[in-house]
């Protein structure tokens, strides 16, 4: 449906139904080599199929330009030469196409484009044969091209991440028609995603430039229930990202969870929330009081086994840690994670150090990575690990 709507608006189709409209004119009724200057196209197939020579074809783009016979004036030439150094293919400018990778020839077609000096710019998965560096600079220039010389940008593109870190508007599409249509946040929900995929995502922002990203999760949960390969549950004592690597581990191995006590503004409740695993939420930048101890309490005790990921501990979360010295026995397993020594964590003035001490005094396990984390649960609760 995309590549065939982009074909409709580059006159390459003609509609079964309705009317293509460019600046309020039928586009069907401009003449050919006026629709030529206005748009111009960057389709999926690159392949050429004559030994043209880059430059050959990216001068291409200046035909509209110029009448029978006409040869190329030195503005054309110029045009030609900063469209090719535009995309980093100037020094190939006397090399044949054909002999060029697919990433090259991809860059010669965009040239070509550029050269047409456009009102509209086409692209259908201009990205497609590009490496990720590549990817970035071209959706760059393209951004560059609207807002300094006010080109208007069409794309057609899969990677939803790439699209929402560029364009500021948005239609999807799904069966052929139009699914949601505006602005990355009114488009890039979870519902439409799984509407027009058929999968299950996360929307977040990207704390490094405030973009949308979409991540897809690996299952689905059909009912709100947990699907888990095992009947083992593990605790994950939750807070900070430190703790969503062994979050996801656990998951993927096929083991029940339950996480917390975390703020909704923690990663491991917006994993928990993904998964919909049972979790203990606490107000933003409150501490654990009496209330919420003892349904952590509650919830550990459903537990076979508890891991205590490498966070940092202190005056908010300490009582997270001794909930873990109260119920430790024999019949729990607790693993602590200690990627770094355990007083670079503690901002109790030592007295986390004391907690974690006296757990370890009571038989805790501990491990210095993810990878001895599974094979410890492996080893311990062998049912269902890795039989996803």
């Amino acid at each position: 449906g995309k590549s065939s709507l982009l074909r409709c608006i580059g006159r390459l189709l003609k509609p079964a139904r309705g009317t293509v409209y460019l600046d309020s004119r039928e586009l069907h009724k401009i003449p050919l080599t006026d629709t030529a200057k206005l748009i111009s196209v960057v389709p999926q197939d690159t392949a050429v199929d004559f030994d043209f020579s880059v430059e050959e074809i990216v001068a291409m783009g200046r035909y509209p330009y110029l009448k029978r016979f006409q040869k190329e004036t030195s503005r054309d030439r110029e045009i030609i030469r900063t469209a090719m150094e535009a995309v980093g293919i100037a020094g190939l400018a006397g090399k044949a196409v054909t002999d060029l990778s697919g990433g090259e020839r991809q860059r010669v077609i965009i040239a070509r484009a550029l050269a047409q000096e456009p009102e509209l710019l086409l692209l259908d998965e201009p990205t497609a044969n590009l490496d990720i560096n590549f990817q970035v600079e071209f959706l760059e220039l393209a951004r560059r091209l609207n807002r300094a010389k006010g080109t208007t940008i069409i794309a057609a593109i899969h990677d939803l991440n790439l699209a929402s870190q560029f364009f500021d508007t948005f239609i999807l599409l799904a069966e052929k028609k139009i699914l949601s249509f505006g602005k990355p946040e009114e488009v890039l929900t979870a519902e439409n995603i799984y509407r027009a995929y058929g999968t299950p995502a996360v929307i977040q922002r990207n704390p490094l430039n405030g973009k949308l990203t979409v991540t897809v999760l690996k299952r689905d949960l059909p009912g709100g229930k947990q699907e888990s390969f095992s009947g083992t549950r593990i605790h994950v004592i939750g807070g900070g990202e430190e703790a969503i690597p062994v979050l996801s581990a656990l998951w993927e191995a096929g083991f029940q969870l339950s996480v917390g006590p975390v703020t909704r503004e923690d990663s491991s409740y917006r994993f928990a929330s993904c998964y919909r695993l049972p979790v203990i939420t606490l107000p933003p930048f409150s501490p654990v009081n009496d209330h919420f101890h003892r349904q952590h309490l509650a919830l550990i005790e459903k537990a076979r086994a508890v891991v205590v990921p490498p966070i940092p501990f202190g005056p908010g979360n300490l009582r997270n840690l001794q909930a873990v010295e109260e119920v430790i026995s024999s019949r729990f397993t607790v693993v602590m994670l200690e990627e770094r020594p355990f007083a670079e964590r503690d901002y109790c003035g030592g007295k986390a150090v004391e907690v974690y001490e006296r757990i370890k005094q009571k038989g805790a396990l501990v491990t210095k990575g993810v990878d001895d984390l599974l094979a410890i649960c492996k080893d311990l609760y062998p049912i269902g690990y890795g039989k996803q």
